[in-house]
């Protein structure tokens, strides 16, 4: 990897720019706060934040004390293991529960706080189908289809667990290896990793019509392993709140039945607490910038949650407003 990419503000402490959290897609941003969550974690004097330079738009990583890309990938690595070794799933390997099973759930792990809280962002008790069963979060995007169960990836993918393709490599790769964290936030992602994802990229959106050859023998997308342990944390902090037709979450817009997922750019360093209330703020998921510009949020980004045949997929990210100065990604819609 290049040196470290600094930037020093007396006013501020360090600053190390992250140019691998794509402003445009979704498990870039996850991982993004999930960082937040571990340096918290791992490295709470740290005084971890967050912010935006742009456009084009680069995600800043602010922090209290001088510190080089290979620390700071070391002290995430360390709080994704000490917070996902707390997950726990129970014989759940989707999210898939009645009322009376997830209030069973609950009540089972209810004295672990981080348990506790990966509960809560799964679903919430309110409200219910026709058939009893709860709705899922809308970050959930796989249900068993194609053998792809979302909790058995949640407990795994952040913790290094092995998929059974990799079992048998020789040298065994070491997925807990602080240098994946190096990759996914310190330099333009590659994607090469062979390991489970959670279609939060949308890379992953693999359709006939967007391909030369036949996506279901190809295989899985590559995927960038370090986004995905670090976005696992996240969705951990992303409550599900029990409402009227479908469970509310921080960061998500319903519209006619369609699902969005939003998500502000702002200038000012904020902590991980900060970023959640605003992910929530009512006028940067209904996109209303200009009554949030105080709250030094520059744009205001959404993805569209979509379905392919079986499998569902988030499309890559656009500006709310038509700002020429925003960088957008051809063809991405």
């Amino acid at each position: 990897m290049t040196a470290p990419i600094s930037l020093c503000s007396p006013a501020n402490g360090p600053v190390l720019r992250m140019p691998g959290i794509e402003v445009d897609n979704l498990l870039a941003q996850l991982a993004s706060w999930g960082l937040l969550r571990a340096l918290e974690k791992a490295r709470p004097a740290w005084l971890p934040r967050l912010s935006w330079e742009g456009p084009p738009w680069c995600a800043l990583l602010h922090v209290a004390e001088a510190v080089s890309e290979a620390e700071v990938a070391r002290a995430a690595s360390e709080g994704i293991l000490a917070i996902a070794s707390r997950f726990d799933v129970r014989s759940h390997r989707n999210v898939s529960f009645d009322q009376d099973t997830y209030l069973q759930y609950l009540d089972q792990v209810r004295n672990d706080e981080e348990a506790l809280q990966l509960a809560a962002a799964m679903t919430a008790e309110h409200p219910r189908r026709p058939d009893g069963s709860l709705r899922p979060s809308p970050f959930v995007l796989m249900f068993g289809q194609g053998h792809q169960h979302f909790l058995d990836r949640l407990v795994q993918v952040p913790v290094g667990d092995l998929p059974r393709r990799l079992q048998k490599r020789r040298p065994v790769p070491d997925l807990n290896d602080p240098i994946k964290i190096t990759e996914a936030l310190f330099a333009p992602w590659r994607r090469q990793d062979e390991t489970d994802a959670f279609r939060w990229d949308p890379r992953e959106d693999q359709r006939y019509a967007l391909r030369f050859d036949d996506p279901s023998e190809a295989g899985a997308a590559a995927t960038v392993h370090g986004a995905n342990r670090l976005a696992a944390l996240a969705f951990s902090c992303l409550t599900c709140a029990p409402r009227r037709d479908a469970p509310g979450v921080a960061a998500v817009r319903r519209r006619r039945g369609a699902i969005e997922f939003v998500w502000p750019v702002w200038e000012i360093a904020l902590d991980l607490g900060a970023i959640l209330s605003l992910i929530a703020h009512p006028d940067v998921v209904e996109g209303r910038l200009e009554r949030v510009r105080a709250l030094g949020v520059r744009e205001i980004y959404r993805a569209r949650r979509v379905a392919n045949g079986k499998f569902v997929n988030v499309t890559w990210a656009q500006p709310f407003a038509d700002d020429p100065s925003s960088m957008r990604r051809g063809g991405s819609q």
